[in-house]
């Protein structure tokens, strides 16, 4: 693997966790914890409280109205929408990232092309991760598909991680076989291999699917000092202003002693509240395209 696949590997895991089943039947446990917001604020801890608890599969439930959810289930299972993973930034990596997790002597490989690419170089990748960072924000803000509170919140966010990872021992070696370790375990434990994987399980599915190796994924940044039990249990919402069926949410965490300030757009619709930002990426995923028909095929005459 290339010295950028793995950056792209790592960069991707790190940004998935920023925000990452069969369908379960009404008597299940993560039917019975989807409970939606009745206050702005509760629109904003509600996914982080999904998050914080390993319970990725409730997402779609927290943050879109029961009537879109079975529409996202369906776009996604049709490949006109991988929402809510779809839109996080370099999602599009994920598959590669789990081929990779799951190939033939994975663990042996990424840790040999860990050492032969990073091994002993914690000074240069921390000063490759302040100018990724750099241009990580620059993107994020001129990128035009995402609303304006997410690009402000996604850049705040990238200073921050930016700002741990130009002091994290990257080089490692002893820390990098053992993170290697925990996401092989958890791609591992995951029913979701591929992009064959994500199409067959669905939404909810390929969320639950996921959750061991998000699960190994914050074990693994915690060896490197980042906390995201951490950065999940600091957050705080309080309402900043509302105009009928639409408020802004201040919301404040702390990444790595650093903290991060965004207001939040969330909506009311049919008696409980969104995030602003997630409701308009869904609406766009259920906007795609219908997948065309095949057409059938001539008689020869």
């Amino acid at each position: 693997m290339t010295r950028t696949g793995i950056a792209r590997l790592t960069l991707c895991g790190t940004l998935l966790l920023a925000a990452c089943q069969r369908t379960p039947s009404p008597s299940s446990p993560a039917n019975a914890a989807c409970v939606q917001a009745n206050a702005p604020e509760a629109a904003v801890t509600l996914v982080v409280d999904a998050l914080r608890n390993d319970a990725l599969e409730t997402i779609p439930c927290r943050a879109v109205p029961p009537a879109m959810q079975d529409k996202l289930e369906l776009a996604w299972r049709e490949d006109r929408s991988r929402w809510p993973i779809g839109e996080l930034p370099l999602s599009s990596k994920l598959p590669a990232i789990l081929t990779a997790l799951n190939g033939p002597a994975a663990e042996t490989k990424l840790r040999l092309a860990f050492d032969h690419q990073f091994g002993g170089q914690t000074a240069e990748l921390q000063s490759a991760a302040r100018g990724l960072g750099l241009f990580a924000v620059r993107y994020i803000q001129k990128e035009s598909s995402y609303q304006p509170d997410q690009r402000a919140h996604y850049a705040n966010l990238i200073v921050a991680l930016s700002d741990w990872s130009s002091h994290a021992p990257l080089g490692d070696r002893a820390l990098g076989h053992q993170a290697v370790t925990l996401l092989v375990a958890g791609a591992n434990a995951s029913s979701i291999h591929d992009e064959a994987g994500l199409r067959a399980a669905g939404m909810r599915g390929s969320l639950r699917g996921l959750t061991p190796l998000y699960r190994n994924a914050r074990q693994a940044l915690a060896l490197y000092g980042l906390s995201l039990d951490e950065v999940l249990s600091s957050v705080q919402a309080s309402l900043k202003d509302q105009n009928g069926d639409h408020a802004r949410v201040h919301v404040h965490y702390v990444v790595h002693g650093e903290p991060v300030d965004s207001d939040i757009a969330v909506e009311r619709r049919d008696g409980h509240w969104y995030l602003g930002g997630m409701l308009a990426d869904a609406e766009q995923a259920l906007a795609a395209p219908q997948p065309q028909a095949m057409p059938s095929a001539v008689p020869a005459g």
